[in-house]
């Protein structure tokens, strides 16, 4: 990863407010915009980390963020990670579309003039299959997330990256879109900071259930998925799971309901957890209609997905 110290020394950091360079002055981050209200008051720091945020149209709050320290208002427990990998096979579908996204993207190395710089939007996990990633130290890799960790530069809200323009060449977006109040302004704001020809990755629910309370908003089907993506080249798109995970996360919440019981769902889920390995024997267009998560791997464009196009584009099994 990328240091704080290098992502100001390369320009790479903007302010969410007025898109003018960010700077560190005696441990305070400003704003170097002559009128910019964070040219006077700075960024708050939070776990050691600055948050980045034009807190005006965010969810984020500052002093709720300082009275926490930037920890995650979400339960990340090592508890709740062991029972995701329990009941989940293996991603397969997300390292292969980050590899093929990074072979992609030293092809054109000789032209950028750098190494491959991949922002990670939502990073303060490393995602699953994404592990590869962040152990290649041929790939200069920038986190954020609305929470400060070991993974994480800087605190941010994707609604307004605190990025330069055209300052990264790939980004991943997983298992966040779902979070966020306003998706397509997310989608734009990904397209901003990409460089012309600049690949994104994004995997994202259709057929979940709510999860992490308060803080889940929106579902995609795979057309609606590509349709956000509309100023990219499509270079693939699909299902990462599909209809079996969708029926295993229904079995989970319809125990929930009936029970009134988080934890007995929970542990009838484990119990139907051969549902999931069964996505791979099921035929893929009908699977994609009933998705329980879909991706989309494409190359920033200069023109725009037609409503013709996107109508034309459905891959599923209607």
């Amino acid at each position: 990863m990328l240091t704080l110290d290098a992502l100001v020394d390369l320009d790479v950091l903007a302010c969410p407010v007025c898109r003018a360079p960010v700077r560190r002055e005696e441990g305070r981050w400003l704003c170097a915009g002559a009128t910019c209200p964070h040219g006077r008051e700075p960024f708050p720091v939070v776990g050691g980390q600055p948050a980045l945020v034009d807190f005006r149209h965010s969810v984020l709050d500052p002093e709720r963020l300082r009275a926490e320290e930037g920890a995650s208002e979400v339960n990340r427990s090592p508890l709740a990670t062991l029972y995701r990998r329990l009941v989940h096979p293996a991603n397969t579908t997300a390292p292969a579309n980050v590899a093929r996204m990074l072979e992609l993207l030293r092809a054109d190395a000789g032209a950028v003039g750098r190494a491959p710089r991949v922002l990670v939007v939502g990073g303060g996990t490393v995602g699953d299959g994404l592990e590869s990633l962040y152990a290649d130290p041929s790939v200069d890799v920038v986190s954020f997330d609305v929470y400060a960790s070991a993974a994480t530069q800087f605190v941010g809200d994707g609604h307004a990256i605190a990025l330069a323009d055209g300052s990264v060449d790939g980004v991943i977006v997983q298992a966040v879109l779902e979070h966020v109040l306003e998706p397509a302004v997310v989608a734009g704001e990904i397209a901003r900071v990409l460089r012309t020809g600049g690949i994104v990755y994004a995997d994202t629910p259709f057929l979940q259930q709510v999860h992490e309370g308060a803080y889940d908003f929106t579902r995609f089907t795979e057309s609606g998925h590509r349709a956000l993506f509309r100023s990219f080249e499509r270079i693939d798109s699909g299902t990462v799971a599909g209809a079996g995970t969708a029926l295993r996360w229904s079995v989970d919440h319809w125990v929930r309901a009936l029970t009134r019981s988080v934890p007995l769902g929970r542990i009838v889920a484990l119990l139907f957890f051969w549902l999931s390995w069964t996505d791979r024997f099921l035929d893929p267009r009908h699977s994609s209609d009933s998705a329980s998560s879909v991706f989309f791997l494409g190359r920033k464009s200069e023109r725009e997905l037609t409503p013709a196009e996107a109508i034309a584009h459905y891959r599923g099994g209607m």
